[in-house]
């Protein structure tokens, strides 16, 4: 299945605003809140987004998330101070109840990782997309990963104890999550700066 026969205009209309998405959710609210509060656009990146958009034309933006999902309660809440500050339209599909829409952005070609941030036109072309998580931390969450492979722990402990050594570096993800997506939009349309 093609992108284009995947995310129509009808189909982006049924996403959901950013608000909706997070009226929605039940105690899992809390969790982009903290992320909501704790980030802030700098005020460089967010003239690069509106740069953006004024030489681009409307950018559309389609968030594959779950919200039990930590590098979605960490990138979602950015990438929506993006949108909102360049105004990018950004639409939120759960990635449960839109298998065909993740299965367009399978990360390696076989997983669903999220976030997917997939950025189209106004005609909804594809221009790029991300996922996940910025590289750095990629490799951050490798390394902890070997590191705690070598301890007898259970699921619950191995998930308590990655929590713990991720959540002091928050604030450098949301910040690699923006460099990462400028560069996108460098990389690929160069004149865009």
């Amino acid at each position: 299945m093609s992108t284009e026969t995947a995310i129509t205009n009808q189909r982006y209309s049924q996403g959901l605003t950013y608000e909706d998405y997070l009226n929605q959710l039940g105690e899992t609210r809390q969790r982009f809140t903290e992320h909501e509060a704790a980030f802030r656009l700098a005020s460089a990146d967010a003239q690069f987004f509106k740069d953006t958009v004024q030489r681009l034309g409307d950018v559309k933006v389609v968030a594959v998330v779950e919200d039990w999902c930590p590098d979605v309660h960490r990138g979602l809440p950015v990438m929506a101070a993006i949108a909102q500050g360049s105004s990018m339209d950004m639409r939120v599909f759960p990635r449960d109840k839109n298998i065909d829409i993740m299965n367009l952005y399978l990360n390696q070609g076989k997983f669903m990782s999220i976030p997917v941030f997939a950025f189209f036109d106004q005609n909804l072309n594809p221009l790029f997309h991300w996922i996940e998580r910025p590289e750095a931390t990629t490799r951050f969450v490798e390394e902890i990963a070997a590191e705690l492979s070598k301890k007898e722990l259970t699921e619950d402990e191995l998930r308590q104890e990655r929590r713990k050594r991720s959540q002091p570096l928050a604030d450098f993800w949301r910040q690699e999550t923006v460099k990462e997506l400028r560069e996108l939009f460098t990389k690929i349309y160069p004149a865009v700066k």
